[in-house]
Order: structure tokens, then sequence, then C-alpha cells
């Protein structure tokens, strides 16, 4: 029987509740109280987006592995494991990568958790209806969570139960992806039935279910090359960009400027009580950060010189450049973006290419251009499908930069080998199980590791 860390960490959550109930110091429930009532499931449910901030999850880490290990960032400061991940030479102990494993597995635990618990809520205390309403945030929480992890590591242990202290519950196997994808599509699936379609900041909807739904669909095309999937994409992407209160803002840079805007999806929303570390390690040391990754030299001379999203995303302290995307260097502010409305119709047009009937290059091109024009860039007009989605792969590197996309977009398209000089191998799109997990989960052997680690 194994017993490191890993368990240690689930069993942290576990017992206590009270970090899966918990939104801040005034709001926590004790650790034997179940959850009796809709007030204390929208606590709940507060304290799993609360785990979204983790500084191993959106707060910094997986948006630093989205371009780390791709050509938008390279290591620049003094922690080594992000050096094993810039040159795409990671082993299994880097603890950075065990960071992530085990923080993503707290959200999901925390929604489980809170799944399990509202089929007791009598209806008369809380409605069918409000219940089906906070499993379907529920639900995307969970799917977003597993997709995360299948993307960074393959197959994985799915779970849809809270983990307790018996043997069955610790030990889960990893599972193929396809069934890993299965389930992240029913959650998803259950979520946007239910869920509403009002886009409130800081919370899912019915519009990020879609949207997740989207870029599943997509990865799912280059997996099965099964058609249907590009039909998935193109009619959530579709639902989206239809949405009446959702539109392609015209000053890209008001996107990061702090101030609420109308292209926003999905947002982790941070504040000075739960704040993110992006503006700290991103920022040069002579202005209070610590520099641990800059802008490659390659991504900067990607611009065109009137593309306006190049001074948005960067800035130079002298000849240094760092990222500014994330500029609140004193209190940790920046909100980080899950979905945005640019994203739909960069899917959308890139489903359409590859799509044998619905593959109009006027409406290709309408979805490329209107993030072209906003960028200060001239439309395109070529009708050529493999130049097309090289535009398409180009102007998500721009649009997205270190907003965790470049990565997962050159594996998900298998272009990794060809495009990144330090992957050699297509073993190395796939980051290594941590080494932790399996040494403490008697379902997950050495012989189950990712190929090359």
């Amino acid at each position: 029987m194994k017993r490191i860390s890993i368990i240690t960490a689930i069993l942290t959550v576990v017992f206590s509740a009270c970090d899966v109930l918990n939104v801040d110091p005034y709001h926590s429930l004790p650790a034997d109280q179940a959850i009796t009532n809709a007030i204390e499931v929208e606590r709940a449910i507060l304290g799993c987006y609360d785990a979204l901030q983790s500084g191993s999850y959106y707060g910094l880490n997986y948006l630093v592995f989205g371009d780390l290990p791709a050509d938008n960032l390279r290591f620049s400061g003094v922690t080594i494991s992000y050096a094993e991940i810039n040159n795409n030479n990671i082993l299994a102990d880097n603890g950075l990568v065990e960071g992530v494993w085990i923080s993503i597995y707290q959200v999901l635990n925390r929604v489980n958790n809170v799944v399990a618990q509202i089929p007791s809520i009598p209806n008369a205390i809380m409605s069918a209806e409000n219940k089906a309403i906070a499993k379907g945030e529920l639900f995307f929480l969970r799917a977003l969570a597993h997709y995360d992890l299948m993307r960074l590591f393959g197959p994985v242990p799915i779970r849809t139960q809270p983990v307790t202290g018996d043997e069955a519950s610790l030990n889960i196997p990893r599972s193929p992806v396809d069934d890993v994808l299965k389930q992240i599509n029913s959650d998803l699936d259950f979520a946007i039935l239910y869920m509403p379609a009002a886009i409130v900041r800081g919370r899912a909807s019915k519009p990020a279910a879609q949207a997740l739904k989207a870029r599943v669909a997509l990865h799912q095309y280059y997996i099965t090359s099964q058609v249907e999937h590009l039909q998935t994409a193109i009619t959530n992407a579709s639902a989206v960009i239809s949405h009446p209160n959702l539109i392609i803002e015209p000053n890209y840079g008001i996107l990061f400027s702090g101030l609420p805007n109308q292209e926003s999806i999905f947002e982790i929303d941070f504040n000075e009580q739960d704040a993110n570390r992006l503006a700290q390690y991103f920022f040069y040391t002579s202005i209070s950060g610590r520099y641990e990754f800059a802008p490659t030299e390659f991504y900067i001379n990607s611009f065109a010189p009137n593309d306006v999203r190049r001074d948005v995303s960067i800035n130079f302290f002298g000849a240094n450049p760092y990222v500014f995307k994330y500029n609140d260097i004193e209190t940790g502010t920046d909100n980080v973006y899950v979905f945005r409305l640019a994203e739909m119709h960069l899917i959308r047009a890139e489903a359409r290419i590859l799509h044998p009937t619905e593959n109009n290059p006027d409406s290709i091109r309408a979805d490329i251009n209107i993030i072209r024009e906003r960028a200060g860039l001239i439309p395109i007009t070529s009708s050529n499908y493999a130049a097309l989605l090289l535009e398409v792969e180009s102007q998500r590197q721009k649009e997205f930069a270190f907003e965790g996309h470049r990565w997962f977009d050159l594996v998900r398209t298998g272009r990794a080998v060809d495009v990144l000089e330090n992957v050699t191998s297509i073993n190395q799109t796939l980051f290594p199980i941590p080494l932790n997990e399996i040494l403490a989960n008697d379902a997950i052997g050495q012989e189950d590791q990712n190929p090359g680690y």
C-alpha cells in the first residue's frame, strides 16, 4: 500500500470540507456540517471557483504551461523547474507539474463534494429547477478541470465522486482519452441544458459551456478525424457568437485594462484578497518583478508593424521585454480569461476550413478578418485552405499570447514537432504523470507513465 504526498494532499481536501466549502474566513462551514439549503450550495460553489485561483492553476502555472514549452515565452529566471518546461525536458518529479496535477484534482474534489450533497436537500427547501441550475454550473467546472488535465497529461483518472479515506476511492486508474472526453461531453451537455444564458463576470454560464464544448469538439476532430466533431464545434461557436450581449470589443487594449467588457465569456476573478502572481512573475526585476519568463524574440518579431496587440501584450524595460497583459504588480488583481469571443470566431474558422461541406471561403475569411481588423491589419483575401489554416494558427498565437493557448494549439494540431526546436518526439507533447502520484496511487504504476518518461 502506497502512502506518499499526493494522497496526503487529497486527504487534506477530503477531511477539511471547510476547504471544500470555504469562500473566505467569514463564509466557511464546519468540516462535519452537510450542505442543507440553497445558500450553502451557493457558498460551496463559490468555494469551487476559489480553487481555480490557485497559483498552480489559473493563478499562474497552468497559464504559463500554455506558452513556456512553446515559442511565446522563454525561461529567464532562477526556478529550475521552469527551465525543464522551457526546454521540453521535463522530469517526472518536477514540482510545478505535480502542483498543477494536485490543484486541478482539488477543484474536482470540491465540485464532487457539492454535487454529491445536492440531491439530499429537500425540494421544499431548494427546488428541483434550482438544483439543476447549480449542478449545471458544477458540471461545467468539472468538465473544464477534466479537459485541462487531459490536454496536459493525456489519459487521466476520472473523478466524479468525492474522495474518501478508503482504498477504492484513493486509487483510481488512468482512463483512456476517449473515456475522459465522454465524461467531459456528458457534463457539458447537462450544463448547456440547464445553465442560464446571462453572462455574469467571474461566473460560468450557458455560453461558457458552449464555448468549452466548441473547444473540446475541435480537439476531438484532430483525435478522431470524425467530421461530426467539426459540426459540433461550428454549432456551439456560432451559438456563442450570436449571444446578444457579446461583441468583439473594438479596442484590444480594453481587454487587459481591468475594466468590464462585452467580449469576455468566462474569466477567473481575482481581487486583493484572492490575488494572482502573474504580474509578479512576468515583470522585469528592476520594476519589482521576478522575471521568471520573458517573451521570445520569435514572438516579438512575428507582429506586423501596425499590429496593436504587440504593445498591449508586451513592454520593455530598456532592452528587456516583459509580458504586460497582466500589469497589476502591486495587488495581483488582473483577471484571467478562460474564454472570450475572439476564440469562438477562430474556432469556427478552423472548423469550417477542415469541414468538407461547410468550408465556404467567404465565411471563413469573415471570422478571421474580424480578428485581424481589430488588430489593425488589412483583411485577408486568400481562398487557399492550407494558407487559411496557417493564418488561423498565426492569429491564435498573437491574439491569445500568455493566456495559455499556444502550446495546446500546436499539440492539438500535431504541429509541435514541426514548429518547436526543442520538441523532437511526439512523446514530449504530453507532460509526465507526477512521480508522487505513481508512488501514491496503487492503480497507477511506472508502466502507466507517459511514453518517454
